[in-house]
């Protein structure tokens, strides 16, 4: 079938004041304007550019050819999406819906023209228009689903793409879940986040989500999302129950490890992932940071109330810079547990040697240059070579030859996982000289 009977059955031509063929007047027979931008879809751009103009429709300033040639996505609901060009070159993607059942685009068109939406972090909208049998939600055009891009397209020094994406993704859930905006996305998912042609990841499908009112926390709606990607509370037998944002964070829990592990589920696939997730049963066996795993599975945890909020995810170790990693391990150092480390409680080495057991700061003392080690060794009784005499030993150095400086982060790419990872369990963290490093810093690019 070709593009000409492709549309006559699709009713592009519709007879009605909205969608007109494209004028054919001997001054508007060039090709259509075309700013480019996209790289994956130019190839199809070109042609639609340059398409016979009695084969596009015009929806006001938007241009488009309904035909399977420019489809480039298509949804379980009937949504089906195609390349557009605005009159004035802007690229495009057009969802398209029956208007009999299109209140999920009109819904998702009411999100997207909020202002607190305008978000480097969202998909862009662009415009809306209707003729008799169809609803259009015109947005800005983005070159692959999350899904496509961490399947095919990651480079091959992944892991600072894959934790951009994952900062970008709370980033855009941020926007959401702000005091002005409060808004619940509830189908939160990889098809669902897209990447722009800079690699920005950007939150996308706002056709199920709602809002709450001002001093509202909690909506009694029914379940919403999609298989595999609900909340724990949303499975519960009923015909509704209360949705907060902190069903938001378990699902974007799951999307966050989902990128980092570069498509797996941490309550596994097919039939057993949500009776998984309704019991909390899950592994973060694909993942090898300490820190990461550590974020994931607070956001997972099956008590709503044990969940942090997105602004307490983006204040998370996982994201601090080295120079932020350093400073807090010389805090550790500083603590009254580190400065007493040659006489140490038993029970607290004990643990402390069993999370460090087999790490790359074991025996330290072998790894650092013998002068530093002869340096700081001579002041008084030598470190102890345990973490504590480690946190102590970075501390004093620092603190008394700032000069002499030991590339910490690579010679023990492990140490500041097992560090926080033990303050935590102390309970260090929340004492006053460390809890400041846990509030939200502007760590966003």
């Amino acid at each position: 079938m070709d593009i000409d009977e492709d549309l006559k059955e699709s009713g592009a031509h519709a007879d009605n004041s909205t969608v007109k063929p494209f004028p054919s007047s001997s001054d508007e027979l060039n090709s259509l304007k075309w700013h480019k931008v996209s790289v994956r879809w130019s190839p199809q751009l070109d042609k639609l550019s340059n398409i016979d103009p009695q084969k596009i429709s015009r929806l006001g300033t938007l241009n488009l050819v309904v035909h399977p040639d420019f489809q480039i996505a298509k949804g379980s609901d009937g949504t089906e999406v195609f390349l557009g060009l605005k009159d004035d070159g802007t690229e495009v993607a057009v969802k398209r819906m029956l208007k009999s059942n299109y209140q999920v685009l009109k819904n998702e068109e009411e999100f997207l023209r909020l202002p607190q939406l305008d978000s480097t972090w969202i998909v862009r909208y662009v415009d809306f228009a209707e003729d008799e049998n169809f609803g259009y939600l015109v947005l800005q055009l983005c070159e692959y689903s999350l899904d496509e891009y961490i399947k095919d397209h990651l480079p091959e020094d992944k892991m600072p793409v894959l934790k951009k994406i994952v900062l970008d993704v709370l980033s855009s859930l941020s926007v959401l879940h702000s005091q002005n905006t409060k808004i619940l996305h509830r189908d939160i998912k990889p098809k669902n986040v897209l990447i722009d042609v800079t690699g920005r990841a950007r939150l996308a499908d706002f056709g199920i989500s709602r809002q709450l009112n001002m001093g509202q926390t909690t909506l009694h709606t029914n379940t919403a999302g999609t298989k595999c990607w609900k909340a724990t509370e949303t499975l519960v037998e009923g015909s509704a129950f209360g949705y907060k944002r902190s069903t938001d964070i378990q699902v974007a829990g799951m999307l966050i490890y989902y990128i980092l592990s570069a498509g797996e589920h941490p309550f596994g696939k097919g039939f057993h992932c949500e009776h998984n997730i309704f019991k909390g049963k899950y592994t973060l066996e694909h993942i090898d940071d300490e820190v990461a795993k550590d974020l994931v599975e607070w956001m997972i945890n099956k008590d709503p109330d044990k969940r942090p909020t997105v602004e307490e995810t983006l204040a998370h170790p996982y994201f601090w810079t080295e120079d932020r990693r350093t400073e807090y391990m010389q805090r550790i150092g500083n603590l009254e547990e580190a400065e007493n480390c040659r006489s140490a409680d038993p029970e607290l080495l004990k643990r402390l040697d069993h999370l460090a057991d087999g790490k790359s700061f074991s025996n330290w003392k072998s790894k650092m240059p013998a002068e530093l080690i002869q340096k700081l060794d001579g002041k008084k009784k030598p470190y102890p070579e345990n973490t504590l005499g480690l946190m102590r030993f970075l501390r004093n150095l620092h603190e008394h030859y700032p000069g002499d400086r030991v590339d910490v982060m690579t010679m023990f790419p492990d140490l500041f996982g097992c560090v926080f990872k033990f303050a935590k369990m102390q309970e260090w963290n929340s004492r006053s000289t460390l809890r400041t490093f846990f509030q939200r810093v502007d760590i966003r690019t």
